[in-house]
């Protein structure tokens, strides 16, 4: 977001709604930096860049401090440095409201982003929300029309009352470019982030949720039945059903099958084991970007 262009918005009075429909941008905007999308630019050997950053502690060596985070988002101003001139968005603020779980996430966030505000002379501000209080925020500022923020860390979940009614811009073409998100796993490209065939946001982190399953459980003679373990939601409920009534064979005690598979940001399964008694509850993952069996 230009100067001159968030200048015209507030002379035009333009509410917060307005501002929202120019998150995509904004956190294109902020991805240049590399701390919020891809780490490695042109002006950048990407193995150089790696082999810095790895020796920051946090690889084996130890935690990384604030000032440690600092230093990465350093390391990663090539981009930004490559196609903003110092001190370009003197004056502009943005808001960004996300996550503080476990004091990552936003935390995170300052540091990497402290390098790029020093350079590019805007400003972030942060709203930092705990993972279940995030989308009752999320819901009552859009229903009374009180968005008071820019850009939002958010999982797919919530794409649909973002995107889908309009509030987001599509990512540009240059940012894509930018952050090299051709270089991203596949199972992070598109379709993930995109809504009627338009991507709305830059990702942030992926990660893969496992699926664990007892050998036990399954195969010939097993107490499930099943010959195979699951390999789709369906299956998932079928080994839960078969499971009713049914002695875990190592502890003697009630055979459970997977809790809950959709509940929350992502998918947490869990089948039984020598403490499971009574059924364990779902534990809900805190990260986005998680896939799924296939439907």
């Amino acid at each position: 977001m230009k100067v001159e262009i968030y200048d015209a918005l507030m002379r035009r009075q333009a509410s917060r709604r307005d501002v929202l429909r120019g998150t995509a941008s904004a956190a294109a905007l902020l991805g240049l930096s590399g701390a919020m999308g891809g780490i490695a630019g042109t002006a950048f050997a990407a193995d150089d860049l790696r082999a810095q950053i790895l020796q920051i502690p946090g690889v084996g060596k130890g935690s990384p401090t604030d000032a440690d985070w600092q230093k990465v988002g350093e390391l990663c101003l090539g981009p930004t440095k490559a196609n903003v001139k110092q001190g370009e968005f003197a004056g502009v603020e943005l808001t960004f409201m996300g996550l503080n779980n476990q004091n990552l996430h936003n935390f995170l966030f300052r540091g990497f982003l402290k390098p790029w505000e020093a350079y590019t002379g805007a400003k972030i501000n942060w709203i930092d929300l705990a993972q279940a209080d995030y989308n009752a925020r999320l819901q009552q500022s859009i229903a009374t029309g009180t968005v008071d923020y820019d850009i939002l860390e958010m999982g797919a979940p919530f794409e649909g009352d973002t995107a889908g009614r309009g509030l987001l811009d599509e990512m540009p073409d240059w940012a894509a470019k930018q952050i090299e998100a051709d270089d991203l796993v596949n199972y992070l490209k598109p379709p993930v982030g995109t809504w009627d065939g338009k991507t709305y946001r830059v990702t942030i982190d992926g990660d893969c949720h496992t699926f664990a399953y007892r050998k036990d459980y399954f195969g010939e003679g097993s107490i499930s039945g099943m010959a195979e373990p699951p390999k789709t939601w369906q299956d998932v409920n079928a080994a839960s059903k078969a499971l009713i009534g049914k002695t875990d064979p190592l502890t003697g005690q009630p055979a459970y099958g997977y809790l809950d598979p959709l509940k929350g940001w992502a998918v947490s399964a869990f089948i039984s084991s020598r403490t499971a008694r009574p059924p364990m509850p779902n534990i809900r993952a805190t990260r986005r970007g998680c896939s799924t069996p296939k439907t």
